[in-house]
């Protein structure tokens, strides 16, 4: 397991040196990870998820996959808990005892802390994961966390972005459609015609390669001309002024309190629901196999999605960037440790 991680670490940061030099060389600044950002959140990653589902039917294996479901929504929900309750007291301080534009600004980069112990990299790391240890059984029932962390991030996450919550816009959002188009394709009574499927495959092949050039290109812009103009405009806000003086300094803390919570806090809370659930339903003939899949993908670091959504919606990108990528580092320790805590106590 640790050699899976590991190795899959390693092809994760060929990519982002690749890129981080590629960008910074070219300089392609702010435009094009919105791009990026873009293509990745609505084309790459819902054609993964439609051909993820794509295989033979079986009721056994609808039943499962709902029960993966349920338990990954279980998951999520414990995970969300843990993020409301631990920045609900901050958010009253802050309001309280700050100006407002600091305090906004800390709102922010508060929102992103809350979707990255959240939502892991259950796409990039996790599909290549799964498939290594269990094949593509496990990538099978991986989608129905998927099937959740889509879903909820599109609600939840885009709530905390936002401030609004857009039922129109979430059930036609591209990432949700996959998810029910998968559903749709695993109860069809046939497989769709090659001309179909391949297309779907060949892009949602490249969400791993897109996910890390994309990384690359944040790296790139991270503390260059990009934000040096936007901090010379009047309206410079508190924590602005924080990064630019010390950048190092303003984020070691959160950073270090994100990745706890993302890689060790949040794993180990919900490594007794898991011990529940295998003992709730000892009866399911694949139980152990869904939950060490749905473990597993608790256990990944900080998704691609917060620095996505910091991009498209203009948030703290610096932030986020260094998030996913100390958390993707420092899950080679944590990932098999907790593993083998899971096996040791089944």
């Amino acid at each position: 397991m640790c050699l899976t991680v590991a190795r899959q670490l390693l092809v994760m940061a060929i990519i982002v040196i690749i890129s981080f030099f590629f960008s910074k060389k070219n300089n392609f600044g702010q435009s094009g990870s919105q791009y990026l950002s873009r293509l990745l959140l609505y084309v790459i990653n819902p054609c993964m998820i439609v051909t993820a589902f794509d295989v033979e039917f079986s009721g056994q294996k609808l039943r499962s996959l709902g029960l993966a479901i349920g338990v990954s929504f279980a998951f999520h929900l414990v995970m969300i808990a843990i993020a409301t309750l631990l920045f609900v007291k901050r958010s009253q301080a802050q309001k309280a005892g700050r100006a407002q534009d600091c305090a906004q600004g800390q709102e922010v980069r508060d929102s992103l802390s809350k979707i990255g112990i959240v939502f892991t990299n259950s796409g990039f790391i996790g599909i290549p994961l799964i498939n290594g240890v269990f094949g593509s059984a496990g990538v099978f029932y991986l989608m129905g966390y998927i099937f959740v962390f889509n879903v909820l991030l599109w609600v939840w996450g885009e709530w905390l972005m936002t401030g609004t919550m857009r039922p129109v816009k979430i059930l036609t959002n591209p990432n949700v459609l996959a998810c029910a188009a998968g559903l749709a394709v695993f109860c069809l009574p046939f497989k769709l015609p090659y001309v179909i499927t391949e297309p779907l495959k060949m892009i949602g092949a490249c969400n791993g390669a897109v996910s890390m050039i994309l990384l690359g290109l944040l790296f790139a812009a991270f503390g260059g001309e990009n934000r040096s103009q936007a901090q010379d405009h009047a309206g410079e806000n508190c924590i602005q002024a924080q990064k630019r003086a010390a950048p190092l300094k303003a984020f070691a803390k959160p950073l270090a309190r994100d990745v706890l919570l993302r890689l060790v806090v949040c794993p180990l809370l919900l490594l007794g629901a898991a011990l529940f659930a295998l003992r709730l339903f000892s009866g399911v003939q694949e139980i152990n196999l869904i939950m060490s899949v749905l473990f597993i993908a608790a256990c990944c670091p900080v998704g691609m999605s917060v620095s996505s959504f910091a991009v498209v919606f203009k948030k703290d990108a610096d932030y986020a960037s260094l998030l996913v990528a100390i958390s993707s580092a420092a899950c080679v320790v944590t990932v098999p440790l907790l593993v083998a805590l899971l096996e040791a106590l089944v």
